[in-house]
């Protein structure tokens, strides 16, 4: 727990300084005091960063669906930019001195016609600096905004309703959140890797929308129990008939992640997951296939020693198969989801999933809508309905 509290200190230290470095950069160095830009660029520099410390503290805390919504597109549209505009300006720390060494010289030999004044040479140093300064904020600003809007044009399109898939009910009863759904975008999880491309993830949510039923210091700056939360332990149910046909059932749970903080030391540890192949990244896990040649369904994170099935067994839809988990490559509780051409997830491709019937609450726990044949969207709640729709 120490370890963790001096990563977070860490981590606000560093953003803490990244925002001065911006301030220092963006305004300082190129306005004079008492100037407008430098009021408004102090001004600017202070909202940026509370907009930073909402997204930090908006995530853990789950807010209401509209503050929520508010906290995402904040996140999606300034931290990208951050990141590009704090590489683009340090990029520019190279370019700085150079600028000014080929200023200074233009200005050494203009210095040697006729007509310059005595005593200038400070005054024009001021001024190259200030030439310098602002031409590098340009620059860098620039090289930002193009990198952050090329990200956001990058995706792939989305997964849209009445495609072709592999028809599945929902792995699970009572009220469950969608995340890196397929309807967002494609791949869903980013990567084709591991037969992932339109996989999707679902956690338990309470009434009100929430993934846990309470939050502490620890929400925000460290880890927490998977007890906490409320997907922990739930029965996963087959969302299809079929064979079983892979199980592992031998890795840990480990501590849920909601503080942002807390995600950095859990990210550097991907490759390590990614060389332990399919049982470090899917955790405890089954596979069922519809059928002798697939396809295939794959349910992940599941909770130690909680499998219910083996290999060869034969699974009726609605079984109860195993318990919601923390394993493998997991944030927190909750249930991946996705259908593939093969049993063997290294070399796997992703299917499209259809989900029968269901209802679905897209913004806020006040209007739901019923769908049919289709996938939830993203950070939708859905609830899983009887039969299929009429």
């Amino acid at each position: 727990m120490a370890l963790l509290l001096l990563n977070a200190a860490l981590i606000l230290s560093v953003l803490a300084a990244v925002h001065w470095y911006l301030y220092r950069r963006l305004v300082k160095d190129v306005s004079r005091a008492g100037s407008p830009w430098r009021r408004i660029g102090t001004v600017l520099v202070w909202l940026l960063s509370a907009t930073t410390a909402f997204v930090l503290v908006a995530g853990p805390a789950e807010p209401p669906f509209e503050v929520g919504s508010l906290a995402d597109r904040a996140a999606s549209a300034w931290l990208p930019v951050l990141l590009y505009l704090t590489l683009a300006l340090l990029l520019g720390e190279l370019v700085r001195p150079l600028l000014r060494r080929a200023l200074a010289r233009r200005s050494a030999r203009s210095a040697d016609g006729p007509g310059e004044a005595s005593g200038a040479a400070e005054p024009g140093d001021r001024s190259r600096r200030l030439f310098v300064a602002r031409t590098v904020a340009i620059g860098a600003t620039t090289l930002a905004a193009g990198g952050a809007a090329a990200g956001r044009s990058g995706g792939s399109p989305s997964q849209g309703p009445g495609g072709q898939g592999v028809e599945l009910s929902m792995p699970f009863t009572g009220l469950w959140r969608a995340r890196n759904s397929p309807a967002r975008k494609v791949p869903s999880h980013g990567t084709d890797l591991l037969g992932s491309r339109y996989a999707i993830d679902f956690i338990a949510v309470d009434d009100k929308h929430r993934t846990a039923g309470s939050r502490s210091w620890r929400t925000f700056l460290a880890t927490e129990p998977p007890e906490l939360f409320h997907a922990f332990g739930l029965p996963v149910l087959a969302p299809v008939g079929g064979t079983v046909v892979a199980v592992h059932d031998a890795e840990p749970d480990h501590e849920g992640r909601r503080s942002q903080l807390a995600l950095v030391p859990y990210m550097l540890g991907q490759a390590s997951r990614l060389r332990r192949g399919a049982n470090g990244v899917a955790g405890n896990h089954l596979i069922i296939s519809l059928s002798e040649s697939g396809p295939f369904v794959a349910l992940a994170h599941l909770k130690a020693g909680s499998v219910r099935v083996s290999v060869g067994r034969r699974v009726v839809e609605g079984q109860h198969i195993a318990d919601c988990g923390n394993s493998g490559n997991s944030t927190q509780p909750h249930v991946h989801m996705q259908a593939m051409d093969s049993a063997d997830i290294s070399v796997a491709r992703g299917l499209p999933m259809l989900f029968r019937h269901f209802r679905e609450w897209p913004s806020g726990p006040e209007h739901f809508r019923v769908r049919a044949r289709t996938v939830p969207e993203e950070e939708a709640v859905v609830e899983p309905l009887p039969g299929t729709a009429p």
